[in-house]
């Protein structure tokens, strides 16, 4: 009996006392491992904090001064970027359910911030605006999830001064409820020499191209179909990659399918040209191609921001307790700004290869399970919580419910068959 009462104690025991130790703040998981100066600069990651590293893991900055930080792009020949930033019911506004989206300009060494813009959006959820890009000193363009619509909008003016509606493009019978969080517009960027603007519909698995000037979606050049998860599912933060750099080319964090890839325009047709991924990795949120080849990945529910090498190689990566959307090298541009496409790089692909017993345990459950479940199991837990410790948790859960049975049964409080 005690050796039972023993093994089901170290059940309950140990699993937690594993989760906990193993779920730092911010750690960088190889310190100063950074080959041939691949990860010289600071680092700015979002999610509920912003917080700039450098290539050591030292935090340089940081601040919770918002509820929520999304984009964050470099401002060009200046210490300081633009992010876009939420404030749940904000004082003196009268309100108990909306937010305050601001487009501020934040001076990390410094600590200076300016508003450039602002709106209130009743709401809370699924609101807020995950991309703002900037197009010059005076004009950004945004993905407004709760409008479902591409708008540009001039500062100086507070006017917005053009904008495509998915309300007036797209078929209300795809995505997700056409009375709620539809397309769950997460990305903008404005491409092939300011043209088109793409948008990403998150809940439609597309990536659009629109006419700048028409308004006109191009179907021909937008990429994936809604719920064919094969080509994407549920992605975020696509990044196009132009001729002049081995494209055209698009690489996206796939973030359902959990992994990164990335696509080449061939004969007219988006072809899989690159994937890479891991037993951790669980919806990334963004892929930046980097000017020496490697790639910079933020891995929402793996809790980690990461860097690849060429060969697929994690050369660098900082794991986080808080829920991290995007991440931006200060010194590389804004997301994969001089980055070149995969297939011209002759990058590596790399998928789940298991090597341990646990690590094939992991990846047999997930796979009966499913990525949509186990992410979903993952956003309800909390921020701190990757999968394998939510079963560790369980496994202890499990075993206290057990070893309470065995000692009321044994005190005789439960009868016995």
């Amino acid at each position: 009996m005690r050796p039972f009462r023993l093994v089901l104690g170290c059940l309950v025991v140990v699993p937690l006392v594993m989760t906990v130790v193993t779920n730092p703040v911010f750690v960088t998981d190889s310190p100063g491992y950074s080959p041939d100066g691949s990860v010289s600069g600071q680092t700015v990651i979002t999610g509920t904090e912003f917080v700039v590293v450098d290539g050591n893991g030292t935090i340089d900055y940081r601040e919770q001064l918002r509820d929520e930080y999304w984009d964050v792009d470099p401002i060009p020949d200046s210490n300081a970027v633009v992010v876009s930033t939420v404030t749940h019911d904000p004082e003196k506004l009268g309100c108990s359910n909306c937010v305050v989206q601001r487009i501020e300009r934040i001076d990390p060494t410094t600590g200076e911030r300016a508003v450039l813009y602002s709106e209130v959006t009743p709401g809370k959820r699924d609101v807020e605006w995950h991309d703002v890009d900037r197009i010059n000193q005076t004009r950004y363009v945004i993905a407004d999830i709760a409008q479902h619509e591409l708008e540009t909008v001039d500062t100086t003016t507070n006017t917005t001064v053009w904008e495509w509606s998915a309300y007036t493009a797209l078929s209300p019978g795809a995505g997700g409820a056409f009375d709620g969080d539809w397309t769950h517009l997460n990305d903008v960027e404005i491409v092939r020499d300011g043209q088109y603007v793409t948008g990403s519909l998150r809940n439609h698995d597309r990536v659009v191209f629109v006419n700048r000037t028409s308004g006109e979606v191009n179907e021909s050049l937008s990429l994936g179909t809604d719920d064919d998860h094969s080509i994407l599912d549920e992605q975020h933060n696509a990044d196009y990659i132009p001729d002049e750099r081995g494209g055209p080319a698009m690489i996206v964090a796939d973030s359902n399918n959990d992994r990164v890839v990335e696509f080449r325009r061939e004969d007219g047709e988006w072809m899989e040209s690159w994937v890479w991924q891991d037993d951790r990795l669980k919806w990334p949120r963004d892929a930046d191609r980097l000017p020496n080849g490697h790639t910079l990945v933020t891995d929402t529910n793996g809790n980690r921001v990461f860097q690849i090498d060429q060969r697929g190689r994690v050369v660098w990566s900082i794991s986080t307790s808080i829920n991290v959307y995007e991440a931006e090298r200060l010194s590389t541009g804004d997301e994969s700004a001089g980055g070149t496409a995969a297939h011209e790089l002759g990058l590596n692909s790399r998928t789940v290869e298991p090597e341990t017993p646990l690590e094939r345990a992991q990846v047999a459950v997930e796979s009966v399970l499913g990525p949509r479940t186990v992410n979903g199991i993952i956003w309800v837990t909390p921020e701190w919580m990757r999968f394998p410790d939510f079963v560790t948790v369980l496994v202890s859960l499990l075993s206290a419910l057990v070893l309470a049975g065995y000692e009321l049964s044994v005190r005789g409080l439960v009868p016995r068959r």
